[in-house]
């Protein structure tokens, strides 16, 4: 396959498993294990801090993804930057905004943490980040 007949799917999963992601690279996969994971902090996050702070990783590589200069000529990236778009705007909505001040702004996602959580997330943030999330049964 020639890089100009590559097509956006093909790209996408190559730009992402070049950076070492070596599953759910494909662009749907990537975009539903973001939403999957925003979903259940919407409902209360039921895992531990290792487990929130790994699934952040999908947005990492979203963010990688949406700002690399070699992706930009499809213009399936601007449909996937609104999808992605409207479920960071109910992330948000769910953050103490600058939990992790040192972290970058540009990777909000990080920088905050939600505000609610189940308890062994409840747990781990208060015991190893001195982060106060309210607790949902």
């Amino acid at each position: 396959m020639t890089h100009d007949t590559e097509n956006f799917h093909d790209a996408f999963s190559s730009f992402v498993r070049k950076s070492g992601r070596w599953r759910d690279v494909e662009p749907e996969a990537l975009f539903s294990q973001w939403r999957t994971f925003v979903e259940e902090c919407e409902q209360g996050y039921r895992g531990d801090a290792e487990d929130y702070f790994n699934d952040l990783t999908s947005r990492d590589c979203l963010a990688n993804a949406l700002n690399s200069a070699e992706l930009q000529k499809f213009p399936e990236l601007a449909l996937l930057s609104a999808e992605v778009e409207a479920v960071d705007s109910r992330f948000r909505a769910l953050l103490f905004p600058d939990a992790f001040p040192r972290m970058p702004e540009e990777v909000w996602w990080a920088r905050g943490v939600v505000k609610f959580a189940g308890r062994r997330l409840v747990e781990d943030l208060r015991r190893e980040y001195r982060v106060e999330p309210e607790l949902v049964e």
